[in-house]
């Protein structure tokens, strides 16, 4: 495997980060075990289980200790350590799906949602034509759910799966994540403009021009809307008004693509594409700590705060980096634990103590590092 140089970030008396260059030998650890050797249990958490499903789909979403993947023109669902699916239903190609205890929401590849009982498999209801081909999960509201759909407008529906309301930005194309739903707002982004909908009408509670291209799905979180763009910067805007309460511009963070952002606590966590993920206090913005030239990371980063981890997907083929999960700690940035995958096609879970990843291997892990 190829060592990426690292670099890591050192704040002057002004509080301006700037990279400054460490040696590939200092940060390049001890040695990949060979292949076929067991890796050391200090060196990744418990891997409860590992399941081959076929290759997957876009999309896999769940809640509570339940977990389910787009598997083909299958979905399978599984439930704590049985390894045998519960059911499997092959009615059309999935596109993703999201959980609850109860019912398993489904996007199609036809342009239809459909809902299955969890215990039986057998669907309960399927919605009409929703007017696209969804992209990624459902979302759950509080009272329906929320798809995005390829062409970018947000279309949503009752509990029952009735189209309730469809919402196109006025730009007409919307970034590359779906929606964030917390509370009554449904919070959308577009090229250059983050949008509060209100989710029982699709109105616009409230629109924020960020300024920069390429906006990713804010984190909500303590009424703060955290949200970051192309250019580099990184804006926290009010969740309830939109009015802008800190920012940090691509001066301090550099001109980046982001991955993702998500919540963790006090902290808000950034992953961009060159392989930075940055920590910032999410009152403040100020910047907590750095970690470089760890790969590019894949999909947005979780927040785990009852195990002080900030969870990232590192994949850079193009560099020759083996594709990993990493636990990152919350306090200080350094690897907490690591564990080698197979290339992600799936958006990763967390449930309570278990993560679930669905490699393109076609390989569901199951980690227990509670």
């Amino acid at each position: 495997m190829q060592v990426r140089p690292e670099t890591k970030w050192k704040r002057d008396q002004s509080g301006k980060w700037t990279r400054v260059a460490v040696s590939p030998a200092a940060v390049a650890g001890p040695p990949a075990p060979a292949r076929g050797s067991v890796v050391q249990p200090a060196e990744m958490p418990g891997v409860t289980y590992r399941v081959r499903i076929g290759k997957p789909l876009v999309g896999l979403a769940a809640r509570f200790k339940v977990a389910a993947v787009a598997s083909g023109v299958s979905i399978g669902v599984y439930r704590g350590r049985d390894v045998k699916p519960l059911w499997l239903s092959t009615s059309a190609v999935v596109k993703g799906l999201s959980m609850t205890q109860s019912t398993v929401v489904a996007s199609l590849g036809d342009g239809r949602l459909c809902e299955y009982d969890i215990a039986s498999g057998k669907p309960r209801n399927t919605s009409p034509d929703i007017g696209g081909i969804p992209f990624g999960p459902p979302l759950a509201t509080q009272d329906g759910w929320v798809v995005t759909l390829e062409s970018g407008a947000i279309v949503a529906t009752t509990g029952q799966l009735s189209p309730k309301w469809r919402f196109i930005p006025p730009s007409g194309t919307f970034g590359f994540q779906g929606a964030q739903s917390i509370g009554r707002g449904t919070y959308v982004v577009g090229e250059s403009m983050v949008y509060r909908l209100d989710s029982a009408s699709g109105l616009v509670n409230w629109s924020a021009e960020l300024g920069e291209r390429g906006c990713v799905t804010p984190t909500v979180t303590a009424g703060l809307a955290v949200s970051a763009a192309t250019g580099g910067g990184i804006t926290c805007l009010d969740a309830t008004t939109g009015k802008q309460r800190w920012r940090l511009g691509p001066e301090i963070t550099g001109s980046v693509s982001w991955s993702g952002i998500a919540s963790a606590g006090l902290h808000i966590i950034a992953a961009t594409q060159q392989g930075d993920v940055i920590c910032l206090n999410r009152e403040t913005g100020r910047i907590q700590w750095v970690r470089t030239g760890i790969g590019r990371v894949m999909f947005s980063p979780i927040g785990d705060v009852k195990h002080g981890c900030a969870v990232v997907f590192v994949q850079d083929t193009d560099a020759g980096v083996t594709a990993e999960v990493l636990g990152l700690d919350l306090r200080s940035g350094r690897t907490k634990w690591r564990a080698r995958v197979g290339n992600l096609d799936a958006a990763p879970v967390l449930t309570g103590d278990r993560l679930w990843i669905a490699s393109s291997t076609g390989t569901l892990y199951a980690f227990d590092y509670g």
